[in-house]
């Protein structure tokens, strides 16, 4: 064999090694850890107390938990409990147009949607004027994305 031939013998022998070296690594491929299982929409309920903490004169009301998270595509049941012994109370989630009439004293009203857009969302009282500190009965419901 001439030194022409051996060149080439060599670059086919190179090539083949290459490839068979890229289909092995290419088949023991893992996808990266943080590749997570798709999320099945469920079935997440809630219950939300409008509570009253009093304090001398001062009478503070807010929800509990403050913060709500689901997945996008959940069904949300809501069990919403007013606490406040005096006053109605409503619940809104304005941008998700989740509205509850104002429930009376000491009682619970239901509500369920499905929670569509990933993103963080108030919630608050939806019975303007219930109490001095209406603007501060807020929480969040945080929609999770990632399907």
């Amino acid at each position: 064999m001439n030194g022409r031939g051996l060149a080439l013998s060599a670059v086919i022998v190179a090539a083949v090694v290459a490839g068979a070296s890229g289909y092995v690594v290419l088949r023991s491929a893992r996808p990266p850890v943080s590749a997570a299982p798709p999320v099945v929409p469920e079935v997440r309920q809630f219950d939300l107390w409008l509570h009253v903490l009093e304090a001398g004169e001062t009478a503070v009301r807010h929800w509990v938990p403050p913060v709500v998270v689901v997945n996008a595509g959940d069904t949300v049941i809501l069990r919403l409990h007013n606490g406040d012994p005096e006053a109605a109370h409503g619940f809104v989630v304005a941008a998700l147009n989740v509205v509850v009439p104002p429930i009376p004293p000491g009682e619970t009203a239901t509500v369920r949607f499905v929670a569509q857009r990933p993103g963080i969302y108030h919630y608050g009282c939806a019975a303007a004027g219930c109490a001095p500190d209406h603007a501060g009965q807020i929480g969040q419901l945080v929609v999770l994305g990632g399907r």
